[in-house]
């Protein structure tokens, strides 16, 4: 028991040297005892993941893993549905992450994050993490709310934060809810409730959408809420796509100042394509982010049925996890190096490209979330110089299940 939680603790601390440390010790698979999912079986081979990532459907359900490692999530979401159920809530949200919608949306894009980046301090050191949750915050309010208020928007990000306290991520030990209102489901529950109302805020306040005007997530989500108008639903999905949509793109930009602050050839590489139809190094550099430094530990699946996954019979209901950290390290020669023209001139091998996910099951979002990457690289990079606030690298810690940079990456940066 006290080397499990040992394991555990470490885990949470020092996520990607302990599964580094995990695979040399074990090799292609092995178990590893976690603070929130428990017990996890850990995939870290390319060719094993591809078999969990494109197995035939309902052979591993994503759903109830993202509920098992997630316990703040409600139950009825595009992320925590699976089957049918998930695939009629994918195609009704997919316009907002596609064609006219994700166009009309990069002049947006650019436009908050110059008003953000506007407030930024100038000659100091400051984490970029608070502020690119800001503004990725502000982003996904535009396109899932259709709001602009600051003040509706903070009050969004005060709730999300709260969701991810460590106590309220307890909420999936179920001998906690003895403690009844100072239990940590109490605490989730009533996370969720304040986000409803801000919800519900928001609908009164925001103004009427033309007939000819852009869609969001309102808009799209009314035939879930039931003729009886149950805005619950409504509120729970908003609640999983704010917390997906947000957290993971606000860490990869802040990763990418961190990197870029560090490599300032790189950066004034592209403030030099800046103004181009094409920016091949910005791609490339975007894809050698994402790869060195995946915003988030795990995609995570539960077997439904008993199977064999390599060489290792594993029983129904086990909890797979899949680390992109692990898997980016395979077919790579320095594959712990930032490397920025690592993907010039080409598309990283899907197998062991995976920052968002595979399979049927990829990111909704992942185009988005691509989208602001670029847009708001592009924008520092012609701004800005920048140079990192301490000589020592960031390792990664976990907040959520995302890998954040432990400082929150300091950075000082100043008119180009």
């Amino acid at each position: 028991m006290i080397p499990r939680l040992a394991q555990a603790v470490a885990f949470q601390r020092k996520p990607v040297a302990s599964l580094i440390a995990h695979e040399r010790a074990h090799g292609s698979g092995f178990w590893l005892p976690t603070l929130i999912g428990g017990r996890m079986w850990v995939v870290a081979a390319p060719e094993l993941a591809h078999e969990v990532l494109h197995a035939p459907p309902g052979e591993y359900l994503a759903g109830r893993a993202n509920r098992r490692i997630l316990p703040v999530l409600p139950s009825d979401t595009v992320l925590t549905l699976d089957g049918d159920p998930h695939q009629t809530r994918r195609h009704l949200l997919a316009p907002l992450f596609h064609g006219d919608s994700l166009d009309s949306l990069a002049p947006i894009i650019r436009q908050i994050a110059a008003d953000e980046i506007a407030r930024w301090p100038i000659g100091v050191s400051f984490a970029v993490l608070p502020r690119t949750r800001v503004l990725t915050l502000r982003i996904a309010a535009r396109l899932l709310l259709g709001i602009q208020r600051p003040r509706l928007v903070d009050d969004l990000q005060r709730h999300l934060s709260q969701a991810l306290r460590p106590y309220a991520m307890l909420s999936a030990a179920k001998r906690l809810g003895r403690l009844g209102p100072a239990s940590p489901q109490a605490a989730a529950r009533r996370s969720r409730v304040r986000f409803a109302t801000g919800v519900a805020e928001v609908r009164s306040a925001r103004a009427r959408r033309p007939a000819d005007g852009p869609i969001d997530a309102l808009n799209l989500l009314g035939p879930i809420a039931g003729q009886c108008g149950d805005d619950t639903r409504v509120a729970d999905e908003l609640f999983a796509l704010l917390l997906a949509a947000h957290e993971t793109t606000a860490t990869a930009l802040a990763w990418s100042l961190e990197l870029l602050a560090r490599d300032p050839g790189t950066l004034s590489l592209l403030a030099g394509e800046a103004d181009s139809e094409d920016r091949p190094h910005l791609d490339a550099v975007v894809a050698e982010i994402l790869r060195v430094r995946p915003p988030l530990v795990d995609i995570v699946r539960e077997l439904a049925a008993p199977a064999r996954l390599g060489h290792h019979a594993l029983a129904a209901g086990t909890l797979i996890l899949i680390p992109p950290p692990l898997i980016h390290r395979h077919r790579h020669s320095s594959p712990d190096t930032f490397v920025a023209n690592r993907f010039l001139g080409q598309r990283p091998d899907p197998d062991v490209w995976l920052p968002f996910g595979g399979g049927e099951r990829r990111c909704l979002g992942a185009s988005l979330a691509l989208l602001e990457l670029r847009e708001v690289i592009t924008l520092v990079a012609r701004r800005f110089e920048l140079r990192p606030a301490y000589s020592v690298r960031e390792n990664a810690r976990l907040h959520g299940t995302a890998l954040v940079p432990g400082r929150g990456a300091p950075v000082i940066i100043r008119p180009r």
